[in-house]
């Protein structure tokens, strides 16, 4: 039962990071604005991130160890665009 929850909530959030995304992408098409398309590639990357988190789901044959570092991975980009979003000066 745990399980179904958690895989539902992981659907939602995949659903709301895409529509997260898709808002980006449509206010940097408005403004052209930098910051704003490097929000846009953090949120699709946080979508990205959590597909991997539950990719063991659909493929069973990758280690649990290459994901783990992969969505770790992506973590760390993630951060790594949201800083660079904030501190930019368009």
């Amino acid at each position: 039962m745990i399980d179904i929850l958690g895989y539902l909530l992981d659907g939602v959030v995949i659903v709301l990071g895409a529509m997260l995304s898709v808002a980006a992408w449509k206010a940097y098409r408005k403004s052209g604005m930098k910051s704003i398309l490097l929000l846009f590639l953090a949120f699709l990357m946080f979508v990205a991130k959590k597909i991997i988190d539950n990719f063991h789901l659909i493929k069973t044959s990758l280690s649990s160890e290459i994901l783990e570092v992969t969505s770790t991975t992506f973590e760390l980009l993630i951060l790594v665009l949201f800083f660079i979003a904030l501190i930019r000066r368009d």
